[in-house]
């Protein structure tokens, strides 16, 4: 998957929420590597895997370090400077906010933390990252400032158990997350599950087991979901027909993929475009 930006500073919103994004990354993989970068907003972010067992980091001078076992939020401020010492591959997410919106930070309490990723967290993130085809509908952009503070909290709420007795807790089961990124990265074409998990060593039963740890929907849903999100963006482009845009994104069957749309949108592929279009 590729680095994903989006500016939501001119996007209309309903409801009067204190806390507005002004822009959303996701970056899978990322390689950015800072070099005495003063920071000008407010930074909300999530990195969820590294690549290496530690990633170093100085902030305003005191060296910080991550441990690859457990995801990490932090919240940097605005004149933060930031340079890394020992960069690291990794996979985050992040929010920027108005370097004026300061109050309205401390009201919500958030703290940088290290967390497990919780099957409630997983299901808050999905929800986050099914929004970011449809953000020039009517109340997209607001459900996004909410999640992005509920996605938050429960990183918050994760790393409670976690900090109460990190000694009695098991570390993650890597193999889940590399075959998540296998589903990530080839979502739209067939995926042979058992040839995956003789691959990385699994049985059925432990793939089942170890999965319902960090996600609240089935593999199956997962990669329907995946190919979803593709959809919608397919559907942008009018000189595709619907059938192909189903093949593109991974759905063997136009009338399977028709159902799944619906289902998971309330509306056909067809009137999707139409409304993404006048939009």
């Amino acid at each position: 998957m590729e680095n994903q930006t989006y500016d939501l500073r001119k996007i209309r919103r309903y409801l009067d929420f204190p806390l507005k994004i002004e822009t959303i990354g996701f970056r899978p993989k990322n390689n950015w590597v800072h070099r005495h970068n003063r920071i000008t907003q407010y930074f909300l972010c999530f990195v969820m895997k590294r690549e290496k067992p530690v990633s170093i980091t100085r902030v305003n001078g005191s060296l910080q370090e991550s441990s690859a076992q457990l995801a990490h939020m932090g919240l940097v401020r605005p004149g933060t400077v930031m340079d890394s010492v020992e960069p690291s591959c990794q996979d985050e997410l992040f929010f920027t906010y108005s370097p004026s919106v300061g109050e309205q930070i401390d009201h919500f309490h958030l703290r940088p933390c290290n967390f497990e990723l919780t099957p409630a967290f997983n299901d808050t993130l999905q929800r986050i990252r099914n929004s970011f085809s449809r953000l020039q509908y009517p109340g997209v952009a607001d459900r996004l400032d909410c999640l992005a503070i509920e996605l938050a909290q429960e990183a918050m709420i994760a790393s409670l158990s976690w900090e109460k007795n990190p000694a009695s807790k098991m570390i993650p089961d890597e193999r889940i997350f590399l075959i998540s990124n296998y589903f990530q990265m080839h979502f739209d074409g067939p995926v042979d599950l058992d040839a995956l998990l003789r691959k990385h060593g699994m049985t059925r039963r432990t793939f089942y087991r170890e999965w319902k740890k960090y996600y609240t929907v089935t593999p199956a849903q997962y990669l329907i979901d995946l190919r979803l999100q593709c959809a919608c963006e397919l559907l942008r482009d009018p000189g595709k027909k619907i059938y192909e845009i189903a093949a593109e994104s991974g759905f063997s069957d136009p009338m399977y993929f028709d159902h799944c749309f619906a289902r998971r949108y309330g509306c056909s592929p067809q009137a999707y475009r139409k409304n993404a279009v006048r939009g």
